[in-house]
């Protein structure tokens, strides 16, 4: 009996496996054919030409191998055999919908998306619990007509209600850019439900939606279960730096660099890389990351901000000749400079000429000179603000006042303040500087008519003020 009854389970076991055995044959099948087809891309057919036709004929009778093989096919972009190989599926079956899901897609290809839909429909017909032709059919009919495309989904969703449809709308909304709308569709959908490319794209709509607590909190829902998935290692170093967790932020630029698959380093991660590096004070690390960043290909727009980056950093560790030459780099991208870059570029050699022997001083300061000298001539509401400057770096350059360089500067600028009627309190504050400056030089000249004239328009502007008390006595 026992013998039988294990003969009998045997049999049972033959039954269940054979399918499979066969489905495995039938796939060794398909991804020998794919791999052939594929190796061929921009190559002869004829070279191939017996073998698919081989494999076509002894696979006559299996649309799944041929709508395959009509696939690989479509993703070389041969979309004549493509198109061939579905209609050869469509001889043996008429209604089996993949076939009609490739020449939707072969049409969505070649920008026919009333034919495209014309076939995705005539899938959903062959199949209509198959989410995937309700969404393509959407997706070629939403730039046509929106309400259609929703309508479709709909379709889907009253056949099958198990299917994520809010997923596949907050997918269009994503390809379209307009990441409010996709993020807030995504949060209809519960996380389990949503697939990692979902998934990706919601933690990333955070990111473009400068939602980065939010953002951080959804990658650490989903990244125990993904935990080698790079899109989440990069998101969770961006959440992080913007937040300002900077120790967080260099665990995930370890997990993303090192712990990651399939991991494609971007000049963006670099430079993240590098940023989170220099808040943490490793200036040469974050250096090296930054040029890294900068050795690949980087948008016009924002190669830019890498190179500010690269010359703050020189700057900060006090390498003024590579912190000027990427600061004219800098300026060379910009394209247009603004006042404020000319006072920057000033700074530096200001700063600069602290650092070098006493020799050396006097030329980078009177290059610090020149740069404001072409500000207060490019940027006339700024002229005022860089006259002052120059006041102030003569007044350093000629500190006897024996050759009264900075005089004309501040003579200037009391000039442009006096005549403005709406000074606020910095520029007040900077005409009293104006003032005193004269009043000590005509002192130094012995003129005291206009030491005492000056004086007293600093006491003037600024009652308590004591210093004008010795000159006006």
């Amino acid at each position: 009996m026992k013998t039988i009854k294990y003969l009998f389970v045997g049999a049972l076991l033959v039954l269940f496996s054979a399918p499979a055995m066969a489905q495995d044959e039938e796939q060794a099948i398909i991804d020998n054919i794919t791999r052939v087809i594929k190796n061929n891309k921009g190559g002869n057919f004829e070279t191939i030409e017996d073998e698919v036709d081989r494999v076509r004929k002894k696979n006559k009778k299996k649309p799944r191998v041929l709508v395959a093989m009509g696939t690989a096919f479509k993703e070389i972009n041969d979309t004549t055999h493509a198109r061939e190989f579905a209609e050869f599926a469509l001889d043996r079956d008429s209604h089996y919908a993949p076939a009609h899901m490739l020449l939707g897609d072969l049409a969505a290809i070649g920008d026919d998306g009333g034919r495209a839909a014309e076939y995705y429909q005539k899938a959903i017909n062959d199949d209509p619990q198959n989410p995937e032709a309700y969404y393509k059919y959407a997706k070629v009919y939403r730039k046509v007509s929106p309400k259609l495309a929703v309508a479709k989904l709909e379709e889907l969703r009253a056949v099958r209600p198990d299917v994520p449809v809010d997923a596949m709308q907050a997918r269009f909304w994503h390809d379209d850019k307009e990441f409010e709308k996709a993020l807030e569709t995504y949060k209809k959908v519960p996380l389990h439900k949503l697939e990692l490319d979902d998934l990706t794209s919601f933690a990333t709509e955070h990111y473009f939606t400068n939602r980065h607590e939010e953002g951080m909190n959804l990658i650490d829902q989903v990244i125990d279960r993904y935990p080698r998935h790079a899109p989440f290692n990069r998101l969770g170093m961006f959440f992080n730096y913007e937040m300002g967790n900077h120790d967080k932020a260099l665990d995930f630029a370890d997990r993303l660099f090192n712990k990651s698959d399939s991991a494609k380093i971007s000049w963006m991660d670099n430079f993240y890389y590098g940023l989170t590096l220099q808040k943490k004070g490793d200036i040469d690390a974050a250096l090296a990351q930054y040029h890294e960043a900068n050795a690949k290909e980087v948008p016009a727009n924002n190669r830019t901000s890498l190179i500010q980056s690269i010359y703050q950093a020189y700057s900060s560790k006090g390498d003024f000749d590579n912190a000027i030459k990427y600061y004219n780099q800098y300026l060379e991208a910009k394209g247009s400079r603004t006042a404020s870059d000319y006072n920057s570029l000033a700074s530096m050699y200001k700063k600069h000429a602290d650092e070098v022997p006493e020799t050396e001083k006097l030329q980078w300061l009177q290059k610090a000179d020149e740069v404001y000298a072409e500000a207060a001539v490019k940027f006339a509401s700024a002229e005022e603000f860089f006259l002052v400057q120059r006041g102030r770096l003569n007044a350093t350059i000629d500190a006897d006042m024996s050759k009264g360089l900075a005089k004309p500067h501040y003579e200037r600028a009391s000039q442009i303040l006096e005549a403005k009627a709406d000074r606020d309190d910095a520029e007040t504050k900077r005409l009293i500087e104006c003032y005193r400056y004269l009043g000590w030089y005509y002192n130094e000249q012995a003129n005291k008519e206009q030491c005492q004239n000056y004086w007293r328009k600093v006491k003037a502007l600024d009652p308590s003020n004591t210093e004008a008390d010795q000159f006006l006595q």
